[in-house]
């Protein structure tokens, strides 16, 4: 749909109320110096020549909703302009500290695709950079007594002045934000412009901290800065394999780990070529394959981040990510789902396979251990992905827990059923496959249950990495055996809870135990592991684990956990509140709940929001329903939620999924299953459904239950 001022497109309904700016008034005049300027907006609204105020010489009618919605524009558009022109020259004043001239460079690019992203949704053009923009402009709105004094208080000074300026703008738009009229589309402008700047200032105060202590920050730079010894991970992940050893299996094609460095390498020259810089993000937004591989760890080798991205993601997923990321290198099947600015920056997958083959190969870039080598977003279950950040040191220890706990060899050959984008199999088969040696079986197709078998019988592969879905269908239509018949000799679960009758049955039908693991993205490995004969989920070779509340631990109460590994993230990027949340004293806090065991281990007991009160009295969601489906005839599975009678009060709802035929079969057992239980924990919703709501990696997203529950039933 076109705007019927302008003909642009309209923006997506999501980003708030319609507001046109194409026609505005472009001409502003000093009341100062008395110059003409021309431009939607200029930085902070000043002269560029003398700081004087500007008057704008025409605004059509002044009070008219139109005008007030596009001043409320305007004004963002200054803001953003002043904050992109300081980062700019706070960049160039930081000429003798790559770290502090790499975060200002990338804050200077946050604030160009921001307005990228608000020219878009208004049309309107973008205003061009000021030149003549001095950072004295930038103290002065900041209320900063003074410019930066230069020398070695230079670094000091800039951060004064950058965390004063985000402060001083989330404070005007809050302002604003409340004396404009409720609902009006500058009030929702201004409290998402409030919002984003308090992350910045948040996020400024973290990396100011960093950067006092010579750490690296999010966004890396070149020089090592912990005193540590320089790594390259991908250098690690490939470095003391036989070269005629087969590194990768996908599809008719295979390649030795002595083909795989030297294309490593070529990419990585390929990449520099291209302009990328240390720090720089590459997306790898590809199936499977070879070409995955090779660009990814091309672009770590290069000393930039590699950033796997699900070829298949929806449009507004992938838009929050090109806006968070602002990638260098795209590597692509395609640049049609690419918006621009970033749709130039697309290198079609065959186009790259022949750069590649061409470029010279380089040497690793070697860098400080705690710098930056890749992004890979969260699959968690509440909100937005957030993007996880990981220093080239994950590389150091990555398949520890493989060979000592999994039990894995060199010569096995390893194949997973979800993709390498997400971190379960990237951890598992890809970093850890590769440097422990092992043969790497990928498929470019979306996964089923009847491809994965096809795929672990066409290739021989001798381990499975799977969720307990997936393990599910395999065991119910009969696949368990073919698979250890096919030479598959373990079979490894994770992604959430493995009920024991699964386990069991599956053991029962293959002769094989599955080895139940809990990992997350932000530490990688499985950091508990649970094998035949184990009491719960113990912690993995080189974790240690501790409950965050020792005396409901002690107590047989769920507790989170800190869990300390050498595989631990930096962080999120840009999401203080949840980093303060998550990453406490060098450990990682999920927000999952366990219970100790009376074996020393540790019991899954759901997230925190599996917790809920009803009646006044505390009920884990996740004990009652494995407590309800476990060993039930025709049931496929099951899951209970919190949700709202006609009333208006907190419900237990059960949510099952039966066998064909058997639903109400399935009704009766469920119901005389809840007589037997305590009154504040009987559900008083039963709703059949055919499939529960899952991630792509197969875990529960609970609060979609909420959606679909029907009063009544």
């Amino acid at each position: 749909m076109l705007c019927p001022k302008c003909h642009r497109p309209l923006a997506d309904e999501s980003d708030g109320p319609y507001i046109c700016c194409a026609g505005a008034s472009m001409q502003w005049q000093c009341r100062q110096c008395a110059k003409v300027s021309e431009g939607f907006a200029l930085p902070y609204g000043r002269c560029p020549h003398c700081n004087g105020e500007l008057a704008l010489r025409e605004d059509g009618a002044a009070n008219s909703d139109d005008a007030r919605s596009i001043r409320a524009v305007r004004m963002a558009f200054e803001i953003e302009l002043g904050g992109r022109a300081f980062y700019q020259r706070a960049a160039a004043a930081s000429t003798d500290d790559a770290a502090l001239r790499a975060l200002f460079e990338r804050f200077a690019v946050m604030e160009g695709e921001h307005m990228e992203t608000l020219a878009r949704r208004y049309h309107l053009d973008i205003p061009d950079p000021s030149p003549d923009f001095r950072i004295e402009v930038a103290a002065i709105f900041a209320d900063v007594p003074h410019a930066p004094r230069g020398g070695v208080d230079t670094g000091k000074d800039l951060f004064r002045i950058a965390i004063a300026l985000e402060h001083r703008a989330a404070a005007f738009f809050t302002e604003h934000a409340a004396r404009a009229p409720q609902g009006a589309p500058e009030q929702l402008l201004f409290q998402e412009l409030a919002a984003e700047e308090r992350e910045h200032a948040e996020l400024l105060t973290t990396e100011q901290a960093r950067w006092r202590e010579r750490r690296p920050g999010l966004f890396g730079h070149e020089q090592p800065a912990t005193g540590q010894s320089p790594i390259n991970a991908a250098e690690l992940l490939l470095g003391g394999k036989p070269a005629d050893h087969v590194a990768i299996e996908c599809g008719g094609q295979r390649i030795t780990y002595g083909e795989l460095t030297d294309r490593v390498a070529r990419a990585a020259g390929l990449w520099r070529q291209r302009g990328l810089h240390t720090g720089d993000r590459v997306a790898v937004k590809l199936p499977d394959g070879i070409d995955w591989v090779v660009a990814f760890l091309g672009a770590i080798w290069a000393g930039g981040v590699a950033v796997a991205v699900n070829p298949q993601i929806p449009a507004p997923e992938w838009q929050f990510i090109l806006e968070q990321a602002g990638f260098n290198v795209i590597l692509s099947e395609t640049d049609a789902d690419t918006p621009e600015p970033w749709k130039s920056r697309v290198v079609l997958v065959d186009e790259g396979r022949r750069a590649v083959a061409a470029a010279q190969p380089i040497a690793p870039m070697r860098l400080d251990p705690e710098t930056p080598a890749f992004w890979c977003h969260s699959s968690g279950t509440s909100g937005r992905p957030k993007a996880v950040v990981h220093a080239h040191r994950f590389a150091r220890d990555v398949h520890r827990v493989s060979v000592e706990r999994l039990g894995l060899v060199p010569e096995d050959r390893l194949f997973a059923s979800s993709r390498l984008f997400f971190a379960y199999p990237q951890t598992n088969i890809f970093f850890a496959g590769l440097k422990l040696g092992a043969t790497l079986l990928l498929d470019p197709q979306w996964p089923t249950a009847a491809s994965v078998v096809a795929t672990a019988q066409q290739m021989k592969a001798t381990v499975l990495f799977s969720v307990p879905s997936l393990y599910r269908v395999l065991l119910a239509d009969g696949h368990a055996q073919q698979l250890a018949a096919a030479g598959v000799r373990r079979c490894i679960s994770a992604g959430e809870a493995l009920p024991a009758a699964l386990r069991q049955g599956w053991a029962d039908a293959s002769g094989i135990q599955i080895i139940d693991g809990y990992g997350a993205s932000e530490v990688l490995v499985l950091v508990l592991t649970s094998v035949a004969g184990d009491d719960g989920l113990k912690p993995s070779p080189g974790v240690t684990v501790r409950p965050v509340d020792p005396e409901a631990a002690r107590e047989g109460l769920p507790s989170r956990l800190c869990i300390e590994v050498s595989t631990l993230a930096l962080g999120y990027l840009d999401q203080p509140a949840a980093q303060a949340d998550s990453f406490r004293h060098g450990a990682f806090c999920p927000a999952d709940l366990f219970v100790a065991t009376p074996g020393g281990g540790w019991r899954f007991a759901g997230r925190e929001d599996a917790l809920v009160k009803i009646k006044g009295r505390w009920v884990n969601l996740v004990e009652l329903e494995q407590r309800l489906s476990q060993d039930l005839p025709g049931l496929a599975e099951a899951a209970c939620a919190c949700v709202p009678d006609a009333d208006g009060l907190d419900i237990v709802a059960v949510f099952y999924a039966p066998q064909p035929g058997r639903g109400d079969e399935v009704a009766r057992a469920l119901r005389d299953r809840c007589e037997t239980l305590p009154s504040y924990q009987r559900p008083k919703l039963f709703q059949a459904i055919e499939n529960l709501p899952r991630t792509a990696t197969g875990k529960l997203v609970r609060r979609r239950l909420v959606d679909m529950a029907r009063p009544g039933h």
